[in-house]
């Protein structure tokens, strides 16, 4: 009979349940190895008994540390905020914390906390990093590292794949009469940016439509607003924002401008993460930054560590129309 005067162990708790020790760790580390109802009679078991896993202490029994770390390079932008959430709800199924870090869209700082964070933690999550690829192959030659939103070569990695979306927005737009796109950017050292662009440019010139190129943004709400005025210049009938964020910026510097969306210009957005907030409603490309999220936590937790591990897993993006996109002013 289990002693109610000391702290409750996994082999009491095995014992009631009627099932091995490791199958009561691995309920508690990694639950998607077992069948669902084996991981809730022994959780149930386990609240009866009041036992409680101690990560910490695990940790220092085995080795493995407790934590993952997840870096990303803006934590106010609603793309990550969404995702990070995604991630944490995967990992607290593991009975795993999660370490965030915000490197301020620099790669200096991102290459300062890698360090920091590899010390304390079992795995490292980088969101669309900044660092060279070389630095990124250090990292992962140290500890466990999956890549959101960038390739690198023999780094396992989980990417939005927004190109048939972005073409079937450029062909829409087309047949409501569009011949001329501007293309504002996000952050020049951004891989995503540049995945964006190649779309944009290959699907603009098989539309038979011209592609005006804007200056780099680092896609703040500010940075859509001073840009109004480059876009109304450049005579392009829609634009595409590298984000949602910087496309709302975009439509209030427009209506600063005097302009309006969709009459004058139409403007498409990307992520669908605050599209309904803006108005008229954001044209975008839906990024799924949910599923990108918890799909990376469970590839930094593969029990076996060596599943798919050099495939870049693309989730295909879709188009989402709203009311900031219309047929081309006459």
């Amino acid at each position: 009979m289990t002693d109610r005067t000391a702290p409750t162990k996994l082999k009491d708790v095995a014992l009631a349940a009627g099932v091995s020790i490791s199958t009561v760790s691995r309920v508690f580390t990694n639950p998607e190895r077992l069948s669902p109802a084996t991981v809730q009679h022994v959780r149930e078991v386990a609240s009866r008994l009041r036992f409680s896993p101690n990560l910490m202490a695990r940790a220092l029994i085995t080795g493995v540390a407790a934590n993952v770390g997840l870096i990303v390079p803006d934590i106010t932008n609603p793309y990550m905020t969404t995702l990070l959430k995604a991630a944490q709800g995967r990992s607290r199924t593991s009975g795993v914390g999660v370490l965030v870090a915000d490197t301020d869209d620099s790669a200096e700082i991102e290459r300062q906390v890698a360090d920091q964070l590899a010390r304390q933690s079992r795995g490292l999550i980088l969101c669309a990093p900044r660092m060279s690829s070389a630095h990124i192959r250090e990292v992962a030659e140290l500890i466990p590292v999956v890549l959101i939103n960038r390739v690198v070569k023999d780094v396992p990695s989980v990417v939005t794949d927004s190109e048939p979306a972005l073409g079937e927005i450029v062909d829409n737009l087309h047949g409501l009469g569009h011949r001329r796109f501007a293309y504002l950017p996000g952050p020049s050292g951004s891989w995503a940016n540049r995945q964006r662009l190649k779309a944009l440019t290959e699907r603009s010139e098989a539309a038979g439509s011209d592609l005006v190129v804007l200056p780099a943004t680092v896609a703040t709400y500010a940075d859509g607003i001073a840009a109004a005025d480059a876009v109304v210049q450049s005579e392009a009938t829609a634009v595409f924002a590298f984000d949602d964020v910087l496309a709302s910026g975009l439509i209030e510097g427009l209506r600063r401008e005097g302009r309006r969306v969709p009459d004058d210009i139409s403007v498409v957005g990307h992520d669908d993460v605050l599209a309904e907030l803006v108005q008229p409603g954001l044209t975008t490309v839906a990024g799924h930054s949910d599923r990108v999220g918890r799909l990376a936590m469970e590839r930094l937790l593969d029990p076996d560590g060596e599943q798919d591990r050099e495939v870049s897993i693309p989730i295909r993006a879709s188009a989402v129309y709203r009311g900031s996109t219309g047929p081309a002013p006459r």
